[in-house]
């Protein structure tokens, strides 16, 4: 007699390298909350799977060899109630060579509540047009050169500006084929034809003000695009990570934008 056992699925995690993009293939984690251990089943490429647990919220400490301790708060009104999934993006420790050295920037701004920067000398396609049909937001992507190909492996990215002073984050919720993606909404600005797409980087915002973000070392000149909100305002701030590293004036250099109806303003800090 065959037996079938049945395990409704609780959470899926799939974990990022935030320097690189890629999965954290690395086996040897350990899943704690309220200090006790979580066993989640290794599925490989970076998903780890809780099935049988209740879908009550909880928080989770995530310890990774070779990466920073991270903090995951499950919150499921968020969450697909079909697929309960969540991408974690974990920072590498300053002992993981496996994408190259890691320079860091860090410091403390006052009622600081998120950082992220795009790398704007490697966008991973071009954007090509935004339409909308019968209530679906569908965004047509390029590829780089005319012989290659549009990759899509994250849920986020950035649309880089033309003049590169700031970008706009985007969820992909789903995709006809890899140069043809659907939106949950549409972009809030408008974009032109051949305005870089670029993947976004992840750094810690905690809640005293303090800030980490680290970037891996893969070149002479590192020039990133940092974007980070502050007091309800959102920043942009150029920073080439060979002239500027360790401790940092986060708002040294930065722009707020202060959107507006139909267009928008910036100034300067």
């Amino acid at each position: 007699m065959t037996v079938v056992i049945r395990a409704r699925l609780s959470l899926a995690l799939r974990l990022i390298d935030t320097t690189t993009g890629r999965v954290v293939e690395e086996t040897e984690i350990k899943f704690r909350s309220d200090g006790e251990v979580l066993k989640p089943m290794n599925k490989g490429e970076g998903f780890w799977v809780f099935t049988g647990e209740s879908r009550e919220d909880f928080s989770m400490q995530i310890c990774a060899r070779g990466y920073d301790d991270a903090e995951l708060d499950v919150r499921y009104e968020t969450l697909d109630p079909k697929l309960p999934m969540c991408d974690v993006f974990l920072m590498p420790s300053e002992k993981n060579r496996v994408g190259g050295s890691v320079i860091s920037i860090q410091g403390n701004l006052s009622k600081l509540e998120s950082i992220e920067a795009v790398d704007i000398t490697r966008p991973i396609c071009l954007f090509r047009e935004m339409t909308v049909k019968r209530d679906v937001v569908y965004a047509s992507l390029m590829p780089l050169r005319p012989e290659g190909r549009v990759v899509i492996e994250n849920m986020r990215y950035a649309l880089l500006s033309e003049d590169g002073s700031r970008y706009e984050p985007f969820t992909i919720s789903d995709s006809v084929n890899p140069a043809r993606v659907i939106l949950p909404e549409p972009l809030a600005d408008e974009h032109k034809t051949g305005e870089k797409v670029c993947r976004i980087l992840y750094g810690r915002a905690g809640p005293d003000g303090s800030f980490l973000l680290k970037v891996r070392d893969t070149g002479s000149s590192l020039p990133y695009l940092i974007r980070f909100t502050a007091g309800g305002n959102e920043y942009f701030r150029p920073i080439d990570f060979h002239l500027e590293s360790g401790e940092i004036d986060l708002k040294d250099g930065a722009v707020m934008v202060k959107p507006l109806i139909g267009k928008e303003t910036t100034d300067h800090e």
